[in-house]
């Protein structure tokens, strides 16, 4: 199943291109925060491009991955991890467990559930605050859940100014006896903004899709308060000193087929240089001065985009691999592909920052996994 990393890298930008539905209209409106996250899901693509997803039934009790002392929802430095590099500073913003989704539509076209959920932490200063992502898609195939025709919520409940955070330039439309501002663009992409009230900032955006005007509005007047709860089913208790865990992405074509993805990075202050310097991706440094010098992975599904073969393991008591890419060079990707039972797999890949396969032998050693709720996917 293995690819040429350059396609990996390429398939990994275009999916990215995919996801970021009005990329024009978010940078306008949110230049920071769009930028930010934008280059960290980017990195995070393209330095894991692992792309797994579950088939296999539902499990109706949580499953405690592999071993090891410490509370769920705790990223403590794990025994012998990679040392903080000079210049390191730890991260604050840590991407929490549980989070609430705040909205969702009460109608949506014939064939459309909602099939991905998405959510990921702020940096301090980010007058944006964090954002949940909700997609109705008509499916999702086997693979990374992002390409294809959806419809996406985007939710942004902790907003300073919600006047500043929309771009006003679109045709003014009423949303529930709001201003919103409703825009259609080429590619089969249009989308409606509106803040409900004095600290959130609503998104409907259509891509790859044809939807009529009416439509998108009618879901977007059907929009309420949604007081759900989501839970990340991948919660990674442990992480070299240093990373965080950023964004997570929940997928299923159905209540019995899920797939969970968990992305972290390490950020460091650049030294040796007059002013702040640029990460190994040649991206300028984020917010508060510091750059993102590695990324992690952590993908639960059946199946893996990993190399095939490896060095085997026995990783908290569960059969392992290393795969080993030859083919990459100038890049150092490591591989770890854990065989959970029950036909499930988690795949971890890393690149930089020092991070080692002993390293993501303690993170897998410490991951819990509970099966996300079943009333959701495909609803």
């Amino acid at each position: 199943m293995t690819r040429e990393i350059e396609d990996l890298i390429r398939t990994a930008q275009e999916r990215q291109a995919d996801r970021a539905l009005p990329a024009d209209r978010i940078r306008a409106a949110l230049p920071r925060r769009a930028a930010q996250a934008r280059r960290r899901r980017r990195y995070g693509m393209a330095g894991a491009a692992v792309a797994a997803v579950s088939v296999a039934a539902a499990v109706t009790v949580p499953v405690v991955l592999l071993r090891g002392p410490g509370p769920a929802g705790t990223a403590p430095t794990a025994a012998g991890a990679a040392t903080a590099p000079s210049g390191a500073e730890p991260t604050v913003a840590v991407l929490p467990q549980t989070y609430p989704l705040g909205y969702r539509p009460a109608w949506a076209p014939s064939g459309f559930g909602e099939r991905i959920r998405f959510a990921d932490s702020t940096q301090p200063g980010d007058p944006f605050g964090p954002t949940v992502q909700r997609v109705w898609k008509k499916q999702v195939g086997p693979g990374d859940p992002w390409n294809g025709a959806g419809i996406t919520l985007y939710v942004r409940t902790e907003v300073p100014d919600p006047a500043q955070a929309m771009d006003t330039s679109g045709q003014r439309v009423d949303i529930n006896g709001v201003r919103g501002y409703y825009s259609a663009g080429g590619d089969a992409k249009s989308y409606v903004d509106w803040s409900p009230n004095g600290h959130t900032v609503l998104m409907l955006a259509a891509g790859h899709f044809d939807i009529s005007k009416a439509d998108l509005l009618r879901m977007a007047r059907s929009v309420r308060p949604d007081p759900t709860v989501a839970t990340i089913p991948v919660n990674l208790r442990r992480l070299p000193e240093g990373w965080t865990t950023t964004a997570a992405t929940i997928s299923g074509q159905g209540p019995t087929t899920w797939r969970a993805e968990v992305s972290a990075v390490r950020r460091e202050v650049p030294t040796g240089a007059a002013t702040p310097g640029k990460d190994k991706r040649g991206v300028p440094p984020v917010e508060g001065g510091t750059v993102e010098t590695g990324s992690l992975s952590v993908v639960v599904g059946t199946v893996t985009d990993a190399p095939a073969g490896g060095k085997q393991l026995t990783v908290g008591g569960h059969p392992a691999r290393q795969p080993v890419r030859t083919d990459a060079p100038g890049r150092d990707l490591i591989y770890l592909v854990v065989d959970l039972g029950q036909g499930r797999l988690m795949t971890l890949v890393g690149e930089g920052a020092g991070l080692t396969v002993d390293d993501l032998v303690k993170v897998a050693e410490q991951a819990e996994v509970n099966p996300p709720g079943k009333g959701w996917i495909g609803n």
